[in-house]
């Protein structure tokens, strides 16, 4: 009897006693006994009353096309994040991209910018500057030139010319045009230049020599008539220090000159250009020399003229022989 008793309040006890399958192990089913599908809709299993289990995912969304899971801060058709400038891809925050083409002095700037007159990266040629600044009085000017100087490539005021270098052979020296006298040899037009006439280069810039038709006092020169230089009675000896053979000059010059008229001649001047010797009325000239030696008028051997001689018993009586 007592074995039936206790049998009996065993069964009345155990309807009030409830199970939690969630420390077992076991899947957790539902009142129908059925367990929860993931239908890309969130849902939550409850066991018994007052017990919920929670899906391993807070959120499972599927489209159903492959069964791709997006978080909650993802967006269908996202833009790809910008590529690097110097790809040679123009992006939409470029202006422009050359890839390795991109640079300082390139139309498209490192940071991928068209290069433009105030963005400090100069451009050449059309730029001879670029500081990137505002400031029109430092030494590049608001629009990318030198400030007026010497070698900016521009002719400022005092210039005659700005060819931009610092060659001083070329047509363009210190910026002032060049010229014979300026103390530089213009390369291919000068060949010499002292900065005034020397003994070594003349007043036009040629290099001095005694027969090139150029009186250069400098080098000492009285004349210089070229190839007419120590020709007689040119104006001109052969070293360019004086006229030269000239009738007059006190030397007898042959073939050209018989005499001088500076020199000083017996009983005769020098006439006709020192070509003849005239003689004093009564004088003659016997030996060809210079002068009138023989007084024809009582000379025995040369009465009257030098081919007349006296006879033995006669004597010249102003020109004749008489006895």
């Amino acid at each position: 009897m007592h074995s039936r008793l206790y049998i009996l309040l065993s069964f009345a006890i155990l309807p009030a006693c409830t199970f939690d399958a969630t420390g077992l192990g076991g899947a957790a089913t539902g009142p129908s006994g059925e367990a929860s599908a993931s239908t890309g809709a969130s849902t939550s299993t409850t066991d018994a009353p007052g017990t919920t289990l929670e899906p391993a995912s807070s959120e499972v969304t599927g489209s159903g096309t492959g069964g791709m899971s997006t978080g909650p801060g993802d967006s269908e058709g996202t833009t790809a994040a910008p590529q690097p400038c110097g790809d040679g891809v123009i992006d939409l925050d470029e202006a422009c991209d050359d890839g390795e083409d991109n640079g300082a002095t390139r139309p498209c700037t490192p940071e991928c910018n068209t290069n433009v007159c105030g963005d400090g990266y100069p451009l050449a040629p059309d730029e001879a500057c670029d500081d990137g600044n505002d400031d029109d009085a430092d030494a590049c000017r608001n629009d990318c030139s030198l400030s007026p100087t010497c070698g900016n490539g521009k002719i400022d005021g005092g210039e005659t010319c700005d060819d931009g270098n610092a060659i001083d052979t070329d047509g363009c020296i210190a910026c002032k045009k060049a010229t014979c006298g300026d103390g530089y040899i213009e390369a291919n037009v000068e060949s010499c230049d002292d900065g005034k006439e020397s003994p070594l280069c003349n007043a036009d810039c040629s290099v001095r020599q005694c027969g090139d038709s150029k009186l250069n006092v400098a080098a000492g020169e009285v004349c210089d008539l070229g190839a007419k230089n120590g020709v007689y009675n040119s104006g001109c000896n052969a070293d360019c220090s004086g006229p030269g053979n000239v009738c007059g000059d006190g030397i007898v010059s042959t073939p050209e000159e018989r005499c001088d008229t500076a020199l000083p001649l017996a009983n005769a001047t020098c006439t006709n250009a020192c070509q003849m010797i005239a003689c004093t009325p009564s004088f003659i000239d016997c030996d060809d020399k210079a002068g009138c030696e023989v007084n024809s008028s009582d000379d025995d051997d040369h009465c009257g003229d030098c081919s007349t001689k006296c006879g033995a018993i006669e004597h010249c009586d102003n020109g004749d022989c008489s006895l």
